[in-house]
């Protein structure tokens, strides 16, 4: 995967999605990314390196294991059960995108999580990230890719936030099925109330 040519500005990033929020759900951000939009194809190759890229990543910005450059402060694949370890993010992403029938009309959503300014950001993540594996890998059998922008590295005012990138098709053992209901445009709401309902929970302490 060649980084100049895939990478995509966060305003370009942005205008691959459609914006489904519904008025007066807060809590978090909802967007879904479709094969075809504005008249140009889509892929979640594109969106995905771009949220692991916030700024235009160089020769010697990080990398992942598989050697991905990222210039997004932290990121995890939050796989769905029983799939087995991929090769590599670049090699998983493409291979979704090569499994895109005609007919398919939705590649992924995108939740967008705030952060509360002054929280420490690995605890946060860590909030992300566990509610995404329960609400989407385990309950769902939905892969995503969780992503942790921190503005702040590169002297920006906007407050640190997560995105989390949700394959749209259910995944098992056996490859992509079929799509999943819970990311149509009306479950805004639904998503967000999930969310707050385990923000509240994860103030709680266990008990030991």
């Amino acid at each position: 995967m060649s980084q100049l040519k895939v990478w995509a500005s966060p305003s370009e990033a942005s205008d691959m999605m459609f914006d489904v929020r519904q008025p007066g759900v807060t809590g978090l951000g909802y967007a879904l990314l479709r094969p075809r939009s504005k008249g140009q194809e889509r892929s979640l190759s594109r969106l995905a390196f771009a949220k692991m890229n916030p700024i235009e990543p160089g020769p010697t910005s990080p990398q992942t294991r598989c050697g991905m450059p990222t210039t997004a402060r932290d990121h995890r694949l939050l796989l769905a059960p029983g799939v087995a370890d991929p090769v590599s993010l670049e090699r998983l992403f493409a291979d979704y995108d090569a499994a895109v029938p005609e007919h398919q009309r939705l590649l992924a959503a995108v939740l967008t999580l705030p952060f509360v300014r002054g929280e420490p950001l690995h605890d946060q993540f860590d909030k992300v990230t566990t509610w995404a594996m329960l609400h989407l890998a385990r309950a769902r059998q939905l892969t995503s890719l969780a992503v942790l922008h921190a503005p702040g590295d590169q002297l920006a005012v906007e407050a640190p936030h997560a995105h989390i990138v949700v394959f749209s098709r259910i995944h098992d053992a056996c490859g992509w099925a079929q799509l999943h209901p819970d990311l149509a445009e009306s479950e805004h709401g639904a998503w967000a109330e999930r969310w707050l309902d385990f923000c509240e929970a994860w103030r709680r302490k266990p008990e030991a």
